[in-house]
C-alpha cells in the first residue's frame, strides 16, 4: 500500500502557492474528496471500495450502479462504461464534473488526478496507485488526465445512480449546474 501523493500544481496567478509543498490528506477531506490507499488484491480493494460506497449511502446491489473500467475505452467490458471513459477521455484536461458523484477503486495501474481547490483558486495533482480508492464528491471540479500511463488502469467505479445517468458535466455546464451550486455552499464559497 503505497501512501498517497499530493501536491499543489504551479500557477502564475497564486504565487502565495509553493507547487513543491504536499497537500495533506486533511486538506483533500476538506474540499469535500476522500482518499485513502488500501493493500490486498483486487478482491480485497473492491470490497473496501464496496464498504465506503455503502457507507456514503450509495447503491451496492442496483445494477448498473457497481461498474468494472479500464481506462482503455475499447477493453469495457460494459458499454456504458465504455462511453463515459471516451468522453472523459475527449475532454483530457479540461475541468469535469459528477453531478452525482462517484467512489472510484484503483485495482490496478496508476492515474493521477487533478482536483480544484476553490479554497485557493488552485489546483492539487493527486496520484492515484493500485489500492487507491478516492470519493468524487457531486459538484467539484477535477482533471482525469488520459495517456499511455493511465491506459489500461483498471477498477471500479460505485456511482449513486446508475451508469447512464452518471451526470457527467463538462466545461460550461458545470458552473450554472446545482450540484456545483451545492459543492460550493457547503465549502462556503457560494
Amino acid at each position: 500500500m503505497a501512501p498517497i501523493r499530493a501536491y499543489y500544481l504551479p500557477a502564475d496567478s497564486v504565487p502565495a502557492i509553493d507547487a513543491s509543498h504536499p497537500v495533506s490528506i486533511e486538506q483533500i477531506n476538506a474540499l469535500g474528496w476522500k482518499i485513502l490507499s488500501v493493500g490486498g488484491g483486487q478482491d480485497e480493494i473492491e470490497q473496501a471500495g464496496q464498504k465506503i460506497a455503502q457507507e456514503l449511502g450509495f447503491p451496492i446491489t442496483q445494477e448498473g450502479c457497481i461498474v468494472p473500467f479500464n481506462f482503455d475505452a475499447e477493453k469495457n467490458a460494459a458499454p456504458k462504461m465504455a462511453l463515459l471513459v471516451t468522453k472523459v477521455a475527449e475532454v483530457e484536461s479540461s475541468d469535469i464534473c459528477l453531478a452525482n458523484g462517484a467512489v472510484v477503486a484503483i485495482t490496478s495501474g496508476n492515474i493521477y488526478i487533478d482536483v480544484e481547490d476553490v479554497t485557493t483558486s488552485s489546483w492539487v495533482r493527486i496520484h492515484c496507485d493500485t489500492g487507491t480508492i478516492y470519493c468524487v464528491p457531486a459538484g467539484a471540479k477535477y482533471r482525469l488526465p488520459f495517456n499511455e500511463q493511465t491506459k489500461g488502469t483498471t477498477g471500479i467505479g460505485f456511482f449513486k445512480e446508475t451508469i447512464s445517468n452518471h451526470g457527467l458535466l463538462v466545461k460550461k455546464e458545470i458552473d450554472s449546474h446545482p450540484a456545483r451550486q451545492a459543492y460550493l455552499k457547503v465549502l462556503g464559497q457560494a
